[in-house]
């Protein structure tokens, strides 16, 4: 995700939300928006901000067992695209005897939407609609959550509104691709042998890593990297829902002495 943060002078337009913090089960969603105004071809940052129940849990992108990650439908005007839905780092927990990824109390997502290009002076007011699907869950129960919401952009400079700072807060929370570096995965019975090479100078000492690949590695046996002679490598128990070799892997790093959260990935090689 390239996420712009825009200096503005003056006072920061307000963007035009419909339907802010609509509530259904144990959750609660509202847009933000970077700006209250687009710039042809040019990304607008949106951040759906779920609200979860004391007690209650959300799930990640890879929820762990049992668990559902968010959807998120958009309809758009013509033209314009969305961006994947960027979530954030989760915190491990257990679901009954179920492990899981996700949230407590508050989660920020991001995402892009795209207008397209040369659309020129003539541009209208843009009503950008998502329809968000969500498990909350707490020890005795699962109950989904699904609300419809929508903000209005109209053509202008792009100029950060009233939700820019939050939205900077919420993109340092998501994990960004560590450049430079590698992870491989070897197979070997019911184990997997993760290892990363990563550039000098940065160090996994004390991160907490999660696998965002669904159905790879055992969502109950945590993975911890420890420092080789070929790099960061931790073994890990595979799923026992894998069906055949794994074929990629993305792992999320974050915490200890990273001063981000990061991202690495696998794939296997093509045969």
């Amino acid at each position: 995700m390239k996420f712009s943060i825009l200096m503005a002078a003056g006072l920061p337009l307000v963007s035009q939300v419909m339907a802010a913090g609509v509530k259904d089960g144990h959750g609660e969603a509202e847009l933000l928006a970077q700006s209250a105004t687009y710039q042809t071809g040019k990304p607008v940052t949106v951040g759906i901000r779920l609200k979860v129940e004391d007690g209650w849990h959300a799930y990640w992108t890879n929820p762990g067992e049992g668990g559902m990650a968010m959807s998120a439908k958009w309809t758009l005007p013509e033209g314009w695209k969305a961006g994947a839905l960027q979530a954030p780092v989760p915190k491990r927990f257990m679901t009954g005897e179920l492990p899981g990824f996700g949230y407590e109390g508050e989660a920020v997502y991001l995402v892009d939407l795209t207008p397209p290009a040369g659309a020129g002076s003539g541009a209208s007011t843009a009503e950008c609609k998502v329809k968000l699907s969500w498990l909350t869950c707490d020890e005795k129960a699962c109950v989904p959550g699904d609300v419809e919401l929508a903000v209005k952009l109209a053509p202008g400079d792009g100029a950060p509104g009233k939700d820019a700072a939050a939205l900077t807060a919420a993109a340092k929370k998501i994990p960004q691709p560590l450049q430079g570096a590698a992870l491989k995965v070897e197979e070997a019975d019911k184990a997997l042998k993760l290892t990363i090479t990563a550039p000098a100078g940065v160090d996994l000492d004390g991160a907490q890593a999660f696998p965002a690949t669904e159905q790879v590695v055992d969502a109950a046996d945590p993975l911890k990297f420890a420092r080789s002679a070929d790099g960061w490598t931790a073994t890990a128990k595979k799923s026992e829902y894998a069906t055949g070799a794994p074929t990629l892997l993305d792992i999320v790093l974050a915490g200890g002495k990273l001063e981000r959260p990061l991202v690495v990935s696998w794939q296997a090689a093509k045969k």
